[in-house]
């Protein structure tokens, strides 16, 4: 048997197929044991990541009961939470983008916007990997777009200061050269 010379190799390729259906009529449980493994690992993955956003959860929680906000001006968003549990991959974008549409929505009390933008800021530097450049961007426009808002976490405190450590200083920054900058920049942002 000759190959036809623009399909040298059309014999091997056919005996192959032939041969590949073969071993998968031996192994008919394969498929199925791999699909089946698959969803477990899945379903593990979402049980571990829904454990890792209440462990987050816990630890704001944590942080947060010494704050020197007094009318639960940060208190946890239980909507918000619920949404990044069920959406793994996608929840906490969603909900950054939720709280963005609601900040830059000027029929929105203040009080609401200010809100919006605080969360976002919370959870920029709480995610996974967090963005702690976009967090400091949105504490500073909090201070300096609501000055009636959120007065408490800007508060000289030994826990304003812990939360700066703990959340948002960059490699080589300490906490007196991260309120430097931010008063400065504040300073420039305000008209």
């Amino acid at each position: 048997m000759t190959a036809h010379p623009m399909f040298p190799k059309a014999p091997l390729v056919a005996a192959l197929t032939v041969l590949s259906l073969a071993m998968t009529g031996c192994m008919p449980g394969t498929v199925a044991t791999t699909v089946g493994t698959g969803y477990v690992y899945e379903q593990k993955q979402d049980h571990k990541y829904k454990h890792d956003v209440e462990r987050a959860v816990d630890n704001y929680l944590e942080d947060h009961a010494n704050s020197p906000c007094t009318q639960g001006e940060d208190r946890v968003m239980a909507s918000a939470v619920e949404i990044i549990k069920e959406h793994r991959l996608t929840g906490v974008n969603e909900v950054i983008n939720r709280l963005d549409t609601i900040y830059r929505d000027q029929a929105q009390p203040d009080n609401v916007r200010a809100g919006a933008l605080y969360n976002m800021a919370v959870l920029e530097s709480r995610r996974k990997m967090p963005n702690k450049a976009r967090a400091r961007d949105h504490f500073k426009q909090l201070y300096v777009e609501f000055p009636n808002e959120y007065r408490c976490i800007f508060e000289e405190s030994e826990w304003r200061d812990a939360m700066i450590e703990k959340q948002l200083l960059l490699p080589g920054e300490t906490v007196d050269s991260f309120l430097e900058d931010a008063i400065k920049d504040i300073e420039q942002r305000q008209p």
